[in-house]
């Protein structure tokens, strides 16, 4: 899905905004999701931004897809000092790798019935969430069936769904034919407004709601606890305007509005207060503060917050490997900025469980996780929302998962902690060897296996193995052995023959081995060579731990809203 703002995203990230303007852009991606899913995919792959791209749609593993799978390369530029700007928003959002998890499409109805919901769209879209479907069955959507025309093209918004979390608008795109218009990012330009029946804006600063494609609907979503908070009554009910500026790439004008209610939902909801905590071996103490319930999700509001122990360790890493992020140091990506953001991520996984010990709902922060841990189970968006305090030594985290059962009982099983530590791992790999063998390298108990290297010499987009590659540069398959309780290897430095730096590209898979171990298969694109150096040297900067056997639960009862 696509964020109304990413034109503007991709402005701030490259220095074309006015100073007013990108501190409105910071406070925006500090709620967005989608921004700061993009921001730290393009800051990955090290690249300057002369566009973005985004996925058309999210499929499960759409995060790691996105990490790998990044095709776009582009001509770097001199142009502005975005990255150091960028180290500060990032840290303030505490946009590692591990808290940021795929948004899942919102599904939506029209009826208050089940009878109904059986016929409706909702129940003709693959992949919908279970929190919608339960909000479906139970008769919290409403019929839209409003229309607007222009340009031979016709806007037609079917469905709506909507409770005090979150919001999705299910439409369609269709010619004078009526024949259906598929969704194409960057042919569409739609925005959402809100207000009361008054008329006063619920959300004055507009964006932070996605637009992509389930099954023939186009979908756009938003979660609306975000402003709805700020307003200053319990709304019963909202207008909701949609401004189709541009649909199939052709300028226009799509204009409408309609009421949302909002009452049922509200009466619906009910928030059961926790406030138990856990001090971990490492510094850290993680609370379960509360679970906010609502028709279509149940909100896990969890907090970490660094000792002053922690604080110690991480400023004595930081000094023993030069990564001190100096006020007045000139302009450039350096390697302390680079990673300073990991250090400000905690991240976590953790299991919901019944009366009768069977797993309800399960969430893992890792973007490996359905790979290696195959905790995650009925998540549903929102994914990852919070807020950061203490500039990142406290955070306030909201995980959404499928609303659970009034008046049970269940029990909060942390399952594991992550935290990112410096890497020592280096290889230096002779190139020429790899056109006839294969090249293995051991370091600092990481094993690679490299294998084989292709040399690709056009500009163009070509398909090598299983990856598309575009632009110019050498292709070396791997596979790798972590060390014991290391998921992820990141931040990875190339280097040639004279020490020129190269930029790489990295795409990988992961699973766990019977010995417990991260087994990863990927590819290397050392990008920018026109001709194969003797040898390359490899390193990465940091990588990405698992704590398990937290042994912390915490029995919890939810409240009776009969």
């Amino acid at each position: 899905m696509n964020c109304s703002k990413t034109e503007q995203l991709r402005k701030y990230l490259v220095g074309e905004l006015s100073s007013d303007e990108a501190r409105l852009m910071e406070q925006h991606v500090e709620a967005c999701l989608c921004c700061q899913r993009q921001m730290v995919d393009e800051d990955e792959s090290g690249e300057d931004y002369s566009s973005l791209r985004v996925p058309s749609t999210l499929p499960i593993d759409f995060t790691a897809q996105v990490m790998m799978a990044l095709e776009t390369v582009r001509t770097p530029t001199q142009k502005s000092n975005w990255k150091k700007r960028s180290v500060t928003i990032l840290k303030k959002t505490a946009l590692a790798v591990a808290s940021v998890t795929a948004i899942i499409a919102f599904g939506s109805m029209v009826s208050p019935t089940f009878a109904s919901y059986v016929n409706s769209v909702i129940q003709s879209i693959q992949g919908v969430d279970t929190g919608m479907k339960q909000a479906a069955e139970k008769g919290y959507a409403q019929a839209i069936n409003k229309s607007a025309t222009d340009q031979g093209i016709t806007l037609n918004v079917k469905e709506v769904v909507a409770d005090p979390v979150r919001m999705a608008i299910f439409a369609q795109v269709v010619d004078q034919n009526g024949k259906r218009i598929p969704f194409e990012p960057g042919k569409i330009d739609v925005n959402l407004t809100y207000k009361t029946k008054s008329g006063e804006e619920l959300n004055p600063d507009g964006g932070g709601y996605s637009i992509g494609e389930e099954g023939e609907y186009l979908v756009i979503s938003h979660d609306i606890f975000q402003f709805l908070k700020e307003s200053k009554t319990q709304l019963d009910e909202m207008v909701v305007g949609v401004d189709a500026t541009m649909l199939d790439g052709k300028e226009g004008s799509w204009k409408m509005e309609f009421p949302v209610d909002l009452k049922k939902a509200r009466a619906a909801a009910n928030e059961t207060t926790i406030g138990k905590d856990f001090m971990t071996p490492h510094g850290i103490k993680v609370a379960l503060q509360n679970i906010k319930t609502v028709p279509s999700v149940s909100l896990i509001e969890l907090e970490t917050t660094w000792t002053e122990e922690r604080a110690k360790q991480v400023q004595k890493i930081k000094e023993e490997n030069g990564w001190v992020v100096k006020e007045n140091a000139p302009d450039g990506f350096t390697d302390a900025a680079r990673v300073e953001r990991y250090f400000v991520d905690i991240g976590l996984a953790y299991e919901i469980v019944d009366e009768k010990g069977k797993v309800v709902a399960g969430w893992d922060d890792a973007i490996n996780g359905d790979e290696i841990n195959q905790i995650r189970k009925n998540t549903v968006s929102p994914g990852y929302r919070g807020q950061l305090h203490d500039e990142g030594k406290r955070y306030t985290k909201l995980n959404g998962i499928a609303p659970l059962a009034d008046d049970q009982t269940y029990t909060f099983r942390l399952h594991s902690l992550y935290l990112f530590e410096p890497a020592k791992f280096q290889a230096s790999i002779p190139v020429e060897k790899l056109g006839k063998e294969k090249v293995t390298v051991t370091s600092h108990d990481s094993t690679y296996t490299f294998s084989g290297v292709t040399l690709k010499t056009t500009e163009g987009e070509e398909k090598i193995g299983e990856h598309t590659y575009k632009g110019k540069g050498a292709i070396i398959p791997y596979t790798a052995v972590l060390p014991e309780g290391v998921i992820r290897a990141i931040e990875w430095n190339a280097q040639g023959d004279a020490k020129q730096d190269y930029k790489l590209l990295v795409r990988q898979s992961f699973k766990r081995d019977k010995d417990g171990r991260v087994h990863v298969s990927g590819t290397f694109f050392v990008r920018d060579i026109e001709k194969l150096p003797k040898t390359l040297n490899l390193e990465h900067l940091m990588q990405w731990r698992q704590y398990q056997g937290m042994n912390w639960e915490v029995p919890f009862q939810t409240t009776d809203k009969r």
